[in-house]
């Protein structure tokens, strides 16, 4: 097995700690213990008995994750250290070498690289920008072989912000039933959607769907490292042999922790801040796009970032770097994403870090471009 380096993750970690404005981040500003448990809360964790849980997660939070979507039970829900594991398992246990896999790019690129690792064959279809970084349904049904056995959708965008409108995913459901293919939906940043209106999620609409979710990006919670899967039954109980070869069970910290998040009036509560958060942010970036012609952007829809293209003759990891030296401000590449004249920038950190950030961006621009 032959892995090509996951470029996204390597830049951010090792630089992400290093400058004083990180804004190549993707979710939203982690909360404290203290700030998200009550004292009575607080004081049970101590209480949690710090051994082995169920290796494919507790009974308790499988059912509480089974809640959040239609007609499921925790036979269809597998728990994982945090939504990275869920994507490695799946792919471990649904793809064959030989199987054709379909990805909407630009997309988090952790199953892309996975998936060509094992030897099975990543077929791109590419999201519009001038659709508004949507995709083009035609496109994907040429895309589609003999061979083909999932299709996969990072759903809010990563590192866009797009949103398909209920018309689009029917289709989208529609072609994988046409074809009987699994469906798979990154959903870790369903939630934040800005408009406060939660999109419908993939689970609910097709039998065939695998859904991976989690508490890092939309929740604000990615240091519990709690991460799911939710689709057929025996799928996730392949995932669960799968897992039982990696790391056998999640923090039983975590899991406590995520059992009082996911309970639907908290949960309300944490995504109501997230979207207070970003809608504040995103107002902050418009105006600043308004004054700083050299950057243009279709705005996100949810998510913790934006996908800004950029006028000036430098490519983008280039760019970033010069940033990085000079104004101590850390953004991503679009090079990461194949796509160069694009930078990725975080909008989930409190505004003044944000605002300061692209004070500094744009006195770097004006005096390194004109």
């Amino acid at each position: 097995m032959e892995f090509q380096e996951f470029t996204l993750e390597r830049i951010q970690s090792l630089y992400e700690n290093t400058v004083e404005h990180n804004l190549s981040d993707s979710g939203v500003h982690p909360y404290t213990l203290r700030e998200l448990l009550n004292p009575d809360q607080l004081a049970s964790l101590l209480d949690v008995e710090l051994g082995y849980g169920w290796t494919n997660g507790g009974t308790e939070l499988r059912q509480s994750v089974a809640n959040l979507y239609k007609d499921r039970n925790p036979d269809n829900v597998i728990i994982t250290n945090g939504s990275a594991e869920a994507n490695f398992l799946l792919v471990m246990s649904v793809l064959n070498p030989g199987d054709d896999l379909i990805v909407f790019v630009p997309n988090y690129l952790q199953m892309w690289g996975w998936a060509k690792a094992l030897g099975i064959n990543v077929v791109e279809v590419q999201l519009r920008e001038e659709l508004g970084w949507l995709p083009d349904m035609n496109e994907l049904r040429a895309a589609i072989t003999p061979r083909t056995k999932m299709i996969t959708i990072c759903h809010p965008n990563n590192p866009t912000g797009s949103l398909l409108n209920e018309a689009a995913m029917a289709e989208l459901v529609d072609i994988s039933k046409e074809h009987d293919l699994y469906l798979h939906a990154d959903e870790v940043y369903r939630g934040s959607e800005l408009d406060g209106n939660e999109t419908a999620t993939f689970a609910d609409l097709y039998d065939k769907a695998i859904v991976t979710a989690g508490l890092s990006k939309a929740l604000a919670l990615p240091g519990l490292r709690i991460g799911w899967l939710v689709g057929p039954a025996d799928v996730i109980y392949t995932t669960w042999q799968a897992k039982d070869y990696t790391s056998i069970t999640t923090s039983a910290i975590s899991e406590y922790i995520a059992n009082i998040v996911i309970q639907p009036e908290k949960r309300a509560e944490v995504l109501d801040r997230s979207r207070t958060l970003l809608n504040a942010n995103v107002d902050l970036l418009s105006g600043w796009l308004k004054e700083n012609n050299q950057y243009s952007c279709h705005l996100p829809k949810a998510g913790g970032m934006a996908f800004m293209r950029y006028a000036m003759p430098i490519n983008s990891t280039k760019l970033i770097h010069e940033i990085r030296e000079k104004r101590s401000i850390m953004l991503l590449p679009g090079d990461v994403y194949g796509l160069d004249g694009y930078i990725r920038i975080g909008i989930g950190a409190p505004i003044e870090h944000l605002r300061t950030g692209l004070k500094e961006l744009s006195d770097y621009t004006k005096s390194n471009f004109g």
